[in-house]
């Protein structure tokens, strides 16, 4: 029952906002920016961050591990999401990723 009022609660105080539209000069500024050297640190971080959490995931045990694993797939649905919205792939810090020759780290 505690869950299930914890559950009320957060959806409770969700509110849907006016998704805005991305244009082209957007996406022209996220994969300028991906370019930099900050840009390609942030790749590498959200690289190693999706790597630890299924890691992390796999190590659980019984329940838990449902709830890690679904926790690793989120995030790496996050991570898919910030990679789609440039013209170059997320993970371009890794030498090769994005040539069309490899699997999407993050898919």
């Amino acid at each position: 029952m505690r869950k299930l009022k914890a559950a009320l609660a957060f959806i409770r105080d969700q509110e849907w906002v006016n998704e805005p539209q991305w244009e082209d000069e957007d996406e022209k500024a996220w994969t300028a920016f991906l370019g930099t050297p900050t840009g390609k640190r942030i790749s590498l971080i959200l690289l190693n961050l999706t790597l630890r959490q299924n890691s992390n995931a796999v190590m659980k045990e019984g329940a838990k591990l449902a709830e890690a694993c679904g926790y690793a797939k989120g995030f790496r649905g996050c991570v898919a999401v910030l990679e789609s919205l440039a013209t170059q792939k997320l993970n371009s810090a890794i030498s090769g990723y994005g040539d069309g020759s490899d699997e999407p780290v993050a898919d």
